[in-house]
């Protein structure tokens, strides 16, 4: 299984045969069952991984509520970033949607091969860019758009994540009640 996360990280930057052997011996390969938690508030965050099948989700609480800031779904890669990055204890929370099947790495073995693999910084690089990129259009989305543009973004953006994801964890992630993303879905379905 650690085979999809190399052949995917190779589909992005050419890695050396050498780093590719390192990889497969650094990387764990666990299962999450559905609604188990990898990482609660107050857990500093120590991995890195890749959701090679099925699909997280990653959240917070303020005043009670679970706030959804992002969903991990296969070929993603996944960890709390302020947490990890610090090296402090998170306010996040990450939890199976589905049963999945992720490949993890270490905060401190990652930092090794980062030291060790130039190449494997380059492709660090491309991911940095895409979830920034992805951070920026979801930031944008909640202080711009409509809760009809929000709802539409989203569909065009995520289609797979509409049938796999529980409607109280979209809304929450688009910023609006479950009854305002029901009127949407209501009124895009009529306009179609």
């Amino acid at each position: 299984m650690v085979a999809t996360f190399i052949d995917h990280i190779n589909s992005l930057y050419p890695i050396s045969d050498t780093l590719k052997a390192r990889l497969e011996g650094e990387l764990e390969v666990i299962t999450i069952d559905k609604k188990q938690h990898i990482l609660k508030e107050g857990q500093r965050c120590d991995y890195a991984f890749f959701v090679m099948e099925g699909l997280l989700r990653v959240y917070y609480v303020k005043d009670d509520m679970e706030v959804c800031c992002r969903f991990i779904h296969e070929n993603h890669i996944g960890l709390s970033i302020n947490s990890f990055y610090t090296r402090r204890p998170g306010y996040e929370y990450i939890e199976a949607l589905e049963t999945s099947t992720i490949a993890r790495i270490h905060h401190d073995k990652l930092q090794q091969l980062y030291k060790e693999y130039i190449e494997f910084n380059y492709v660090a690089r491309i991911w940095t860019e895409h979830y920034a990129s992805m951070m920026e259009h979801r930031s944008y989305m909640l202080r711009k758009q409509s809760a009809e543009e929000r709802y539409l973004s989203f569909m065009e953006k995520y289609p797979m994540l509409l049938q796999r994801v529980p409607l109280k964890y979209i809304a929450t992630y688009l910023g609006m009640t479950l009854e305002t993303l029901s009127r949407m879905r209501s009124k895009v379905a009529g306009s179609r």
